[in-house]
């Protein structure tokens, strides 16, 4: 029997909770659930979601058809292009293995963001051959019924939700040292022409570091622990009201470390001797001196964080050498080459052979995962050198590995400028030299590391 679609939603919703560690077991998720639900979905799909849509598609007496961007939008985050490839996905799940179809979830991503990642959200095999009825297309009525139906009940929401702005909104920050961190903000704020029961400053990406503020106060504190170009949230109830840009840079490169990914007090590591061999290059000694725990498994990362001459997302390359030299215990050990723009990241990663399934190919809102595209050329052996190239014109991103073109991906969106790199390793790894070029093919960064 063909599910119904609220089936469909309730296999959706379940697969998210199994993915991330939500809620209490019960159903419920918690209010900070739902805020990284809406950074994971608006970084992914860039859908923005209020949380009061996601509390109402979580109420366990809540029956509604929600709008179809809705659908897209949850299961953006399971890896899925749309709701029908979803649904799609799950029907021939059923007909293979109907118990399997509903525990069905991705795997997490070992390293963009481990255990609750959604940027690498791998799902099952596509199938394109099926033909399924679609009432979208054959129903129209249907649909402008549904879209009726989802307006009447976003707009029968809670009306103390949205904060009410009367007047100008002020939200400024400054650093307390120029470069480097720990580096702590002091931000200036201004709410008294805003209507709300509650407000609350946001560091970054993670509403895990949301805290409530007064609002009668005016000057709100706090340390950056990690380079790179945050976005400070100035919150009122649910709704983001203010942005602030904070561009944290490094004097040339920062080694450091972390045991995962979502740490906010990572381990800074002596780089004194970091040169070697004409490589930048820290060792398993360097992390036994700075007091990294060894039997654990950690990341180490390699940031450059700082203003590139005119150097635009949509134009420019990067051409760089790597070498993974040790892949601890972990089954599937990696590389992330992240290039931070100011609206967006891009990122490439390779794998040792065998994890393909893993890999991972993003360009600000285009992503591609080794699930639903072949990304098996970036399987490779991490313990010798890899050359990596990474050439952005007008939008298309190619992709070269030992001087050979193996996959291009294009965008639509615009970022701004490139303003920081990150190179993060699963276990330790090296870095032989780094040429970043603008559009106009202008060496505007070049580091080979010789001492």
């Amino acid at each position: 029997m063909e599910r119904s679609e609220q089936e469909y939603i309730a296999i959706c919703k379940r697969q998210i909770e199994e993915k991330f560690p939500f809620g209490n077991g019960d159903g419920e998720l918690r209010q900070r659930d739902l805020e990284y639900l809406a950074d994971r979905i608006e970084e992914r799909s860039g859908i923005v979601l209020s949380l009061s849509t996601l509390k109402r598609l979580w109420k366990k007496d809540y029956d509604k058809m929600p709008h179809p961007t809705t659908l897209q939008a949850l299961v953006s985050v399971l890896g899925y292009k749309d709701w029908q490839e979803f649904k799609l996905r799950m029907a021939a799940d059923e007909v293979t293995d109907p118990v399997a179809s509903s525990i069905t979830a991705p795997l997490a991503d070992p390293i963009t963001e481990p255990v609750t990642t959604t940027t690498i959200a791998p799902a099952g095999p596509q199938p394109r051959h099926r033909r399924y009825f679609n009432p979208w297309l054959l129903l129209p009525v249907a649909v402008a019924v549904v879209v009726l139906v989802w307006i009447i009940a976003f707009r029968s929401g809670p009306a103390n939700n949205k904060p009410v702005i009367k007047g100008p909104v002020t939200f400024t920050g400054n650093k307390t040292v120029t470069q480097g961190v720990p580096n702590t903000i002091i931000f200036n704020y201004d709410v008294t022409n805003v209507d709300a029961d509650s407000f609350f400053f946001q560091q970054s990406w993670n509403p895990l570091d949301k805290v409530r503020i007064d609002p009668k106060d005016h000057v709100y504190s706090n340390i950056y622990y990690m380079p790179g170009f945050h976005k400070a949230k100035l919150i009122a109830n649910d709704s983001i009201i203010k942005r602030f840009r904070v561009h944290i840079t490094t004097d040339g490169w920062l080694p450091l470390t972390r045991y995962s990914l979502t740490d906010s007090d990572p381990i800074y590591i002596r780089k004194e001797k970091a040169i070697r061999n004409g490589a930048l290059h820290i060792t398993r000694d360097d992390l036994a001196a700075s007091n990294v725990d060894l039997n654990k498994n950690y990341i180490l990362s390699y940031f450059n964080v700082r203003e590139f001459e005119n150097t635009d997302s949509d134009n420019f390359s990067l051409d760089t050498r790597i070498l993974c030299d040790s892949l601890q215990t972990v089954a599937c050990p990696g590389f992330d080459l992240v290039i931070t723009c100011e609206e967006h990241i891009y990122f490439v990663r390779l794998m040792s052979k065998g994890c393909e399934r893993e890999i991972a190919i993003k360009m600000g809102e285009a992503y591609h995962n080794g699930i639903h595209h072949d990304l098996s050329a970036f399987g490779r052996d991490l313990q010798h050198w890899q050359h990596l190239q990474v050439q952005v014109a007008g939008k298309k991103a190619t992709i070269y590995l030992d001087e050979k073109p193996v996959y291009s991906i294009t965008y639509k969106n615009d970022f701004g400028k490139v303003v920081g790199l990150a190179y993060n390793f699963t276990g330790t790894g090296a870095i032989d030299y780094v040429r970043l070029r603008n559009g106009a093919n202008k060496l505007v960064y070049e580091e080979e590391f010789n001492q």
